[in-house]
């Protein structure tokens, strides 16, 4: 097996019921950039060779305006657990090579970064599965992970069929794996339904795979926001929050003074030359490309603008669709 034998499916096939939407949570933008999209380029970036979307027919075509070609599409008919969501990708698992990510479409501040490490764990050690985990002092409702007294993984437990004392565990799945192929097919025929969900979890292989001897390790994340999932507005908030933070603090590494952070909206697919200066009240939208050595504001609104070196830009609106 080849270390760049490696693919992805990614989990979307959600109905999205808590965003309140005509549309699937995974579309939605968050710093000019749709959710899913930020999964796709973090994992094209690691690389890997193909990338599954499992999606549902009430969101296949929201999500194909989305990613267009980039992926392969694999509908989900019935919601009936992560594990189903696997199940139902089989046939393109079969055509694939080595090993696979089993990711979420919803968690959009994953970075190549970690995926490549939570690879290298897997391919470096010969292990049959790595997944990440986090330690919360109040754990949101994810999968509790058990272990022996030799702190050995002997599964996932799912918050609905934890007892009390598993609830008190606080190291919980991030829900995004990296599989050996040849050993996941076999353990999806051995998935059930008999749990408080009626449904198919991926979470349950974890538990074969740790029974029968096959080896699993977890990658711990220190900022488990990357991982964070987005379900709801308030997560979108807390999402566009992070992010427009962190974009700020790449450009400012990178060259660009800006005056005010509070003030100051930077989306994702913009680009700004060194030192330029982003005055306070700024808004920088879509691909708006700015030049080196200029100064950009106060009370500037600009959308897929282009402006070149050494330019003044004051108290202006400028868009392009």
């Amino acid at each position: 097996m080849s270390k760049t034998d490696l693919s992805a499916i990614i989990l979307a096939a959600g109905k999205s019921k808590r965003m309140k939407s005509g549309k699937s949570k995974v579309v939605h933008e968050i710093l000019g950039k749709p959710i899913i999209e930020y999964v796709v380029d973090a994992l094209a970036e690691v690389p890997v060779q193909n990338i599954a979307v499992v999606v549902g027919e009430h969101n296949i075509d929201d999500i194909k305006e989305v990613l267009g070609t980039r992926v392969e599409y694999i509908i989900q008919k019935e919601a009936l657990g992560t594990g189903h969501a696997v199940i139902v990708a089989e046939q393109w698992l079969q055509k694939q090579k080595g090993d696979v990510f089993v990711v979420v479409g919803d968690a959009p501040f994953i970075t190549p970064q970690i995926m490549q490490e939570l690879h290298e764990l897997k391919y470096r050690n010969k292990y049959s599965c790595t997944f990440l985990t986090a330690v919360y002092d109040e754990p949101p409702p994810y999968g509790r992970i058990v272990r022996d007294q030799h702190g050995r993984v002997l599964s996932i437990v799912e918050e609905k069929d934890a007892t009390a004392d598993q609830k008190k565990i606080k190291e919980v799945s991030s829900s995004h794996y990296c599989f050996q192929i040849d050993k996941l097919l076999p353990a999806l025929k051995n998935l059930h339904t008999k749990n408080a969900q009626n449904e198919y979890y991926l979470t349950d292989v974890i538990e074969s795979f740790a029974k029968q001897g096959l080896g699993v390790e977890t990658l711990p994340i220190d900022n488990p926001v990357l991982t964070f999932g987005v379900n709801n507005r308030q997560d979108m908030a807390l999402g566009i929050a992070y992010l427009k933070d962190k974009i700020i603090t790449d450009w400012m590494q990178n060259g660009v003074t800006i005056i005010d952070r509070k003030t100051t909206y930077i989306e994702s697919k913009v680009s700004i030359g060194a030192d330029t200066t982003i005055y306070p009240f700024t808004y920088l939208a879509g691909k708006t490309q700015i030049g080196s050595r200029s100064e950009i504001g106060p009370f500037v609104h600009m959308e897929n603008a282009i402006v070149n070196d050494n330019s003044t830009i004051k108290n202006s609106i400028a868009t392009n669709k």
